[in-house]
């Protein structure tokens, strides 16, 4: 068959002579003068002569046509560069460039030289020559660094990267085996499924075996095994050194690969006699030095004798690393893969029945042989013969392969898969990928062998199978899938992947808490990511039991692990809010927005925890076990040890607080699964406890501190002795504790908690479970969906009563982010709708929290934030409540803070009812119009001109009058009086909407607190009142005429309640006077025309006596006027807009004008701020339009314009700017 497509003899002969000559002919060129410089001295022209003669010998050689390029082709070329590749004439180095290209035109060169037929002793003698050239000669005692060319004299000159990689290149050339060497070795113990290994030419038809295996081919063996196991040193040496080159990093190890898959796994090479079934002696001997380098390039680790080296402190290049891993797992699965360790295994049983050394034996058979080097040493100082002759003589050749050679190496790569466990955290995806190769080629082929060693590369399996990156995290879980699927036998069930999977989440689970204790972040995610992902692979296969393992005895340690971890304390959580209740009033910009949605919850902080990945890691543990519980039908055990936690007597612990914690996240991880019908009863009774729990926690916020801290010390007997001090004549507080006396004087020397501290971890610690004691109802919610309706009763009123401004910030975050879970969950679309269908569940809430049985001072807060939070829409459904506020506020008005409540839900009542008004009318415009005097003096010209004219009606109007007949009846009858008047009209009154109902009765209401004894409610009813003021004088939007106004009800009340604001101008505290200016000035704003007067009269000499003193006190202060929202600023604004009013609406006397024209002028100075300035200025505009003399007169002495203006009006020491300039334009 060979001769089928054979090429005729003679045919073509000459012409293949003639190629051949011409192919010849190049090489000379290029060989003869190439010689000739080899032989001449290493000068710089000889140099460069040679290395661009080496630059032509490589294209031709690359360039040669295969049936053209013959052995003695090849041995032509090779004989210039056998010279370059020796001393020069006299034994001078040529230098690392000719080295070099030397090497790079041999590398080039052997690759073809072997295709054409290179003989065995050529290719041995190139290997030695290369091996030695670039490590060094051999060398007993110590190997020598790669890359050093030794010089004599101890003198040693490093040889540069490049001209190394070229050696290597060349080494990697003689290294590689040819097709037909792949074919006889089997390539790799690969199956060649489709015949490429056969030599078609030599099968015979008749004869199957020729088709079952590859041609044998000639005995081409390797060097020596000195220089087999030297080149691997040498090319272990290059690879670990971070500094070189890329390059020649990766091709020492792709050399590595070669020598491990073809070489020195090889068992006709071992000098000693070792069965053919196991693995090679060579191999098995190489195997502890070579796997402990490659794992120290792995992990950037440098070896031993590198550690002073600065440059072996860098990282391994990526490529490097990933090189490395899959040199390791080549020379593992070569080395203790199933199929070469099936005999071994045999012999030696089961290995997972042997125990491996522990850290005891391995500590003695280290100490062992210590002592027995010693020993060594001494005998050889001695030398002594019966010494010598006790010593056991060293072991000499390659390592045999055993049994027990096996369960060592098994221990060792125990150790060796934890030193490559760093790899699972690497910043590069890369690095990950190839680690998940190397531990899923090390399961899959060695597994049978490893046993119970498995652990440590399915445990890193299971941690990448956890990663954050797709590419890694899913070839790591096919992986285990494909573990945890292989069958398994009776014998191998404690060994099978799954079995070790549980095993490592019970492991990973008990060391949690130290680890947590340790602060130990890295070692928390790794454990977490593991059980993890074992929690959630495993349910795949069926294997709930094998699961739900981890969820055996959670009684037990999750107790332990609760108080591992404790939840970072909350700021300022035993402070008050500042102003306490006054925020609960709704002051515009002052009050918090509770109406913005919130989609996410504060993020959860351990202490001594840093990174928040770390926190992440264990939600997503917790998360996982709820999957496994709910798919296990074990929810509701776990639920109730993890929530009878917070319920029980322990309460007072960080473990309580943390079990909620955990029992969101176990909650969460249901939400997955569908909530069957026994989850749905577990979660009810979930919400039950939880809604429980925010009532005790609401009870206890009032219990007294200084009673929390004598029940805290109930164990310690607390004494009061008399101590004889000369300083202190008081006694001292002295505490027996088991024996010990502690005094304070002890305190300089060993600090103690102060009492502010315990209130402030008490405080936070409560804080935190009402905040987690939310989020779990929002999962729950969440969980139930419609089912969550029958609690919405209870759930709503804490809710709302932590969005309340007086609550913390981090619990009004949290009931913020509660009530739009819940909205959601209840399909409801948005929370002002949820909380608008469901009024009455809260006015019920919060009616049974102001009963005399149970009084909760901040329970009208929920019904503010009802308000604030709906707005308009809620108004009609809460005017009954105005009565049971009034009714509250006549049991309870002797408490203050529930007095301050109810008037807050009043006043959160009046400002959403504000919201229906017009814009008020402009006032300025109106007057200015009146008083324009080219239009009154037309009007004035065209009466003038008609005055004695008739008017059209006048005589029907005489008619009317004197009719000159009898007047007729005014008199109807009773069926005409019940059709109503005809004739007679009478104006028709408006009825009073609602909205103004309830307005009259607030302010009926608010008349007795004007006096009440608390200066802050004082100052909230005077701002109610100034409120309530535009409800009742302005129309409603609907209204289409003016008669929709309530002036007759605003102003009866106003002249009852007149004295009272009329004293509270004269009060104590200045932000009770503040709202009272305010409220005149919303009195002269909207009902000016029938106050103006009255607001002249009284209140006038009153703010002229108060702007006289609080000037003064102005002075006192830097920053009385460096604020508009300072009290002085507000008081001085409220005068100037209600004396504005008053000019507008009441004619003034030369007087009282010429007092407000002198008294105002410090407001246009140019240091006071520009609000100020604006309303003095308006306010000398319409002062103006009264008597524009006085005011010029004013204004023009103030700043001295003339000489002759009055000397008294003049300011000098105030800056007017151009304020008082552009006054007197205008006017």
């Amino acid at each position: 068959m060979a001769g089928l497509f054979a090429r005729p003899a003679g045919v073509g002969g000459g012409e293949r002579d003639s190629q051949t000559q011409t192919v010849f002919l190049r090489f000379q060129v290029v060989c003869v003068p190439l010689l000739d410089a080899a032989r001449q001295p290493p000068v710089a022209a000889t140099t460069r002569t040679i290395i661009d003669l080496l630059n032509k010998l490589t294209s031709l050689i690359e360039e040669a046509p295969d049936g053209l390029f013959t052995p003695a082709l090849a041995n032509y070329a090779f004989f210039p560069l056998a010279s370059l590749l020796q001393p020069a004439l006299g034994g001078a180095d040529r230098g690392d460039l000719v080295l070099e290209a030397a090497a790079s035109t041999l590398a080039a060169l052997v690759p073809r030289w072997r295709d054409a037929g290179m003989e065995q002793r050529v290719r041995q003698e190139l290997w030695i020559m290369v091996a030695l050239k670039l490590g060094g000669p051999l060398d007993p005692k110590a190997p020598k660094h790669a890359g050093r060319v030794d010089k004599g004299k101890g003198k040693a000159v490093e040889r540069t990267e490049e001209a190394s990689l070229s050696l290597v290149r060349v080494l990697l050339a003689l290294m590689q085996p040819t097709a037909k060497e792949k074919a006889s070795l089997g390539h790799d113990g690969e199956e060649d499924a489709l015949g490429e290994n056969i030599d078609w030419n030599k099968v015979d038809p008749l004869n199957s075996s020729t088709f079952a295996e590859p041609p044998a081919v000639d005995d081409d063996r390797p060097p020596p095994v000195p220089i087999l196991f030297h080149t691997l040193t040498t090319l272990l040496t290059l690879a670990a050194d971070p500094a070189s080159l890329l390059q020649l990093q990766l091709s020492s190890l792709k050399a590595l690969n070669v020598l491990f898959a073809f070489y020195l796994s090889r068992h006709d090479l071992s000098p000693a006699p070792a069965p053919s079934s196991g693995p090679s002696p060579l191999l098995v001997t190489a195997l502890p030095g070579s796997a402990s380098t490659l794992s120290r390039i792995a992990v950037s680790k440098p070896s031993s004798s590198q550690q002073a080296d600065q440059n072996h402190r860098r990282r391994q290049a990526i490529a490097v690393v990933v090189a490395a891993l899959e040199c390791l797992a080549r020379l593992v699965v070569h080395t203790v893969g199933d199929g070469v360790t099936r005999d071994l295994r045999g012999e030696a049983g089961h290995l997972g029945e042997a125990q491996p050394a522990s850290l005891e034996d391995l500590a003695e058979l280290d100490l062992l042989d210590d002592s027995r080097a010693d020993e060594m040493n001494e005998g050889g100082d001695e030398a002594g013969p019966s010494t010598s002759a006790q010593l056991p003589a060293p072991p000499t050749g390659p390592t045999i392969p055993t049994a027990s050679w096996l369960r060592f190496t098994v221990c060792s790569l125990s150790t060796l898969f934890s030193a490559l466990s760093p790899l699972a955290s690497h910043d590069s995806p890369t690095v990950r990928v190839a680690l998940v190769d190397f531990l899923s080629n090390t399961i899959s082929r060695c597994g049978q062998t490893l046993g119970e060693a498995a652990e440590g590369p399915l445990e890193g399996l299971l941690l990448l199978a956890s990663d954050e990156w797709d590419d890694v995290r899913g070839p790591a879980r096919r992986a285990l899938l494909v573990a945890f699927t292989q069958p398994a036998g009776d014998s191998q069930d404690l060994r099978h992947p799954l079995a070790l999977a549980a095993r490592i989440v019970r492991r990973r689970l008990t060391a949690l808490p130290r680890s947590l204790r340790q602060r130990d972040e890295q070692a928390v995610g790794h454990g977490a990511g593991i059980v993890r992902s074992a929690l959630e692979l495993l349910p795949t296969f069926q294997a709930r039991d094998t699961g739900a393992g981890a969820l055996e005895g959670i009684d037990r340690w999750s107790w332990t692990l609760f108080d591992a971890m404790e939840l970072e304390r909350v700021p300022a959580a035993g402070r008050a809010v500042e102003s306490g209740m006054a925020l609960a009033w709704i002051t515009g910009a002052d009050a918090t927005d509770s109406s913005e949605p919130a989609t996410a919850f504060p993020p959860i902080r351990l202490r001594g925890i840093n990174e928040s990945a770390t926190v992440v890691s264990l939600d997503s543990l917790w998360q996982a076990l709820g999957r496994m519980a709910a798919s296990s039908e074990r929810l509701g055990d776990v639920v109730e040890q993890l929530l009878g936690a917070a319920l029980g007597p322990r309460r007072g612990e960080s473990a309580a607080v943390t079990s909620l914690w955990v029992l969101d996240g176990i909650l969460r991880g249901a939400r997955v699964d569908q909530v069957a019908k026994a989850n749905k009863k577990v979660l009810r009774h979930t919400v039950r406890g939880l809604l429980s729990l925010l009532d005790e926690l609401e009870e206890l916020e009032a219990v007294d501190g200084p009673a929390e801290d004598a029940a805290l010390r109930d164990d310690v007997a607390v004494e009061t002795l008399e101590v004889a001090e000369p300083d202190e004549a008081s006694p001292q507080l002295i505490l027996h504790k088991a024996g010990a006396i502690e005094t304070p004087s002890l305190n300089a020397y060993k600090p103690v908690a102060s009492v502010s501290s315990t209130q402030e971890a008490r405080a936070s610690h409560r804080l935190l479970l009402q905040s987690l004691a939310l989020r779990l109802l929002a999962t729950a919610a969440t969980l139930l969906g419609s089912s969550f309706q029958p609690f919405l009763m209870q759930a709503l009123y804490h809710v709302l009563a932590h969005l309340s401004p007086t609550a913390h910030p981090l619990l009004r975050a949290h009931a913020r982010a509660t009530l739009q879970a819940v909205s959601d969950s209840t399909a409801y679309a948005s929370p002002q709708n949820l909380v608008l269908s469901n009024v009455d569940y809260v006015v019920n809430s919060v009616s049974q929290r102001l009963s005399v049985s149970r009084l909760e001072p901040s329970a009208p807060l929920v019904l503010v934030e009802m308000i604030r939070l709906v707005g308009k829409p809620i108004v009609p459904m809460v005017h009954d409540l105005v009565d049971d506020v009034f009714e509250a506020l006549d049991d309870f008005h002797g408490y203050d803070e529930i007095t301050v409540g109810l008037w807050a839900v009043l006043d959160a009542l009046l400002k959403v009812m504000e919201e229906d008004l017009p814009p008020p009318q402009d006032q300025q415009a109106k007057h200015s119009a009146l008083a324009d005097a080219d239009s009154d003096w037309r009007a004035f010209e065209e009466w003038y001109r008609i005055r004695h004219d008739q008017a059209k009606d006048d005589e029907d109007d005489v008619a009317d009058i004197n009719p000159q007949r009898p007047f007729e009846s005014g008199f109807k009858s009773h069926k005409e009086r019940e059709d109503g008047p005809a004739e007679f009209p009478s104006d028709t009154v408006t009825p009073p909407t609602r909205p103004q109902v309830v307005t009259a009765q607030i302010l009926s209401k608010a008349m007795y607190f004007l006096s009440h004894q608390s200066p802050f409610l004082r100052a909230r009813v005077l701002s109610l009142v100034a409120s309530a003021v535009p409800l009742l004088a302005r129309p409603d939007l609907e209204a289409t005429t003016a008669a929709g106004a309530r002036a007759s009800d605003l102003l009866p009340v106003i002249h009852r309640a007149w004295p009272f604001v009329l004293n509270r101008l004269a009060d104590h505290e200045l932000f009770v006077v503040v709202e009272a200016a305010s409220l005149i000035e919303s009195l002269a704003s909207h009902v000016g025309e029938f106050l103006a007067r009255r607001i002249l009269d009284d209140v006038w000499p009153r703010f002229r006596t108060l702007m006289a003193k609080q000037e003064l006190e102005d002075r006192k202060s830097a920053i009385a006027g460096s604020t508009r929202y300072s009290s002085s600023h507000r008081l001085y604004r409220s005068i100037l807009r209600t004396l504005l009013r008053v000019a507008r609406d009441v004619p003034l006397k030369e007087e009282v004008l010429w007092e407000q024209a002198v008294l105002a002028r410090r407001f246009l100075g140019a240091k006071v701020d520009a609000e100020l300035q604006v309303c003095a200025s308006d306010l000398y505009k319409a002062l103006g339009q009264i008597n524009l003399d006085a005011v010029w007169l004013v204004l023009a002495g103030t700043v001295g314009l003339h000489a002759s203006l009055p000397a008294h009006l003049h300011m000098p020491n105030v800056d007017f700017g151009s304020s008082i300039d552009l006054l007197l334009e205008q006017m």
